[in-house]
């Protein structure tokens, strides 16, 4: 009888562009958590946190504490916990043109 493993969600992180007050600003982002570690008007900045991140990952499978968290409270409340970004729609297959 074969054991089933749960698989747990990997941590990965990501660059995301969001416009703030009128600015765009550069965010690195913790995946799944949604985690905003770094906040930067220069996206060259925050890649390189990034990829650092996606290459290391400084707190393994747990990620990074919820107080790193660099969004304002009312960001946070406003938004429960999730960034602005949505990812595209994505197919397999053949595309649908």
């Amino acid at each position: 009888m074969a054991k089933v493993r749960k698989r747990k969600p990997s941590i990965y992180y990501k660059t995301e562009m969001v416009k703030s007050k009128g600015e765009i600003i550069w965010r690195c982002v913790e995946m799944p958590s949604k985690l905003v570690l770094q906040e930067s008007f220069f996206e060259e900045d925050v890649k390189k946190l990034t990829k650092f991140q996606n290459k290391n990952k400084t707190f393994g499978i747990f990620g990074f504490p919820p107080f790193f968290d660099r969004r304002s409270e009312e960001e946070k409340i406003v938004d429960r916990g999730k960034t602005n970004y949505s990812s595209p729609a994505r197919t397999r297959g053949r595309s649908r043109a």
